[in-house]
């Protein structure tokens, strides 16, 4: 999975809209949904600093891959097992 694939997950699992993205972080919306077309561009800086500026436990796992949850580094999928088992943490 790519850099790029992985800040499209992140904002799908929040359910996250260009027109929520653009309100959250004050980038054209447009910028947000070209992430997302059939011939991308690529994720910017701009983009990446915002989704982890936002959302920070996710940092981490954007740019690498890699998750430490110990550390509250996760990914979308270790929130949804968490939710899933009702552990929360």
């Amino acid at each position: 999975m790519t850099l790029r694939e992985r800040l499209i997950k992140v904002i799908d699992h929040k359910g996250k809209t260009p027109k929520t993205m653009e309100e959250l972080t004050g980038i054209d919306r447009a910028k947000w949904a070209n992430i997302k077309r059939k011939d991308p561009i690529r994720a910017t800086e701009e983009h990446i600093e915002a989704v982890c500026n936002l959302w920070p436990e996710y940092a981490l796992w954007i740019t690498t891959g890699k998750t430490i949850p110990e550390a509250g580094q996760i990914s979308p999928d270790i929130e949804e097992v968490r939710k899933n088992l009702g552990t929360g943490t």
